[in-house]
């Protein structure tokens, strides 16, 4: 198996735990900005600034993004669950997600294209002649 590497964010301690306090928060919404500044030891102001910053913003994203592969785990739990349900029509529901999840199943589009051709030898033969005279040969 290979191994990832972890990506590295220039945040401070203080930033890193504002982050995770947000991540978090985001799932319950209970603290404000305010009581997340003051959980961090920074004014509100302080945490506004941070949320300008890109590099705080991408350690955060990052967070978020670690804690719904967390969650994709019970979803697909849960998905497995539907697909032995007592209801058919659950079951073809969930056994469509699935399917479409994991590439096995796509949509079929029918595209049809009819290309003319209106080019004879001749106009065709005039073309090249004009590039050759174009390129100098």
């Amino acid at each position: 198996m290979a191994v990832r590497k972890r990506p590295v964010f220039a945040v401070a301690p203080e930033q890193a735990r504002a982050a995770e306090l947000f991540v978090g928060n985001e799932l319950d919404g209970r603290l404000t900005v305010a009581e997340i500044a003051e959980q961090v030891g920074v004014s509100p102001r302080t945490i506004y600034r941070w949320k300008q910053d890109p590099e705080f913003l991408a350690y955060q994203n990052h967070l978020a993004d670690l804690l719904m592969e967390d969650f994709l785990t019970e979803a697909y739990a849960r998905l497995r669950t539907l697909v032995k349900a007592d209801n058919e029509k659950t079951q073809l529901k969930a056994l469509e997600l699935l399917l479409k999840n994991r590439g096995k199943l796509t949509d079929v589009k029918e595209v049809t294209a009819t290309v003319e051709n209106t080019r004879n030898n001749e106009s065709l033969a005039d073309e090249i002649a004009e590039l050759k005279r174009m390129l100098g040969e």
